[in-house]
């Protein structure tokens, strides 16, 4: 399987740099929203209801508002997370704490991007490239010169539904768990309170 490096296939650019100590100040009738790192699950999923509204001190470009197939990977921290972008809404932006990559669609599957940049191999070599102390960051030279695998386009949507049922199948097995747990508690209870004196 030929590897190749992300940034020959994809663009890729960083979130919108809000300046001001208020640039971000929630406002329930702003004109924007922004997806935060904490809106993000390990498994690359949305877990925020509603997204954070605030309205922007200067204009944003428009080619910086997220459109379907973006693909947000965080550069700050250590979480290895990636998120392809499917919403149709508008007016939603990722701040500086991402990039933003936006695959050829002619030969990358963003939601494939999305699976590679979680994977285990990713996390190894993000981890060698992370800089800093107190907070670490990735530079996007390392995120352009990540390589991956790049099967064709049927066989990476094979892979990403394949990860999807898995990923199904976890959260269902940890829902009967947690079921199980709580109706073996509720009987121990209820023992306990038939065998009281």
């Amino acid at each position: 399987m030929p590897m190749i490096e992300l940034g020959s296939i994809a663009k890729i650019r960083s979130g919108v740099t809000l300046r001001g100590r208020d640039a971000k100040r929630s406002d329930p009738a702003g004109s924007c929203r922004m997806i935060r790192i904490a809106d993000l699950s390990d498994d690359g999923e949305l877990t925020a209801a509603e997204f954070h509204r605030f309205e922007p001190a200067e204009s944003i470009r428009p080619d910086h508002f997220l459109k379907p197939g973006d693909v947000l990977f965080p550069n700050r921290g250590t979480r290895n997370t990636a998120l392809a972008f499917t919403l149709p809404d508008t007016n939603l932006i990722v701040g500086a704490q991402f990039f933003v990559i936006q695959p050829d669609p002619a030969r990358l599957d963003p939601a494939y991007l999305s699976w590679c940049l979680r994977s285990e191999p990713a996390a190894r070599y993000f981890h060698t490239c992370r800089r800093g102390t107190l907070v670490q960051t990735l530079q996007k030279s390392s995120l352009r010169h990540f390589l991956l695998p790049l099967p064709p386009l049927p066989t990476q949507h094979r892979i990403v539904e394949i990860d999807r049922l898995a990923l199904h199948e976890r959260k269902l097995s940890e829902a009967l768990q947690r079921k199980q747990r709580l109706l073996l508690q509720t009987s121990l209870h209820r023992f306990a309170d038939q065998h009281s004196a």
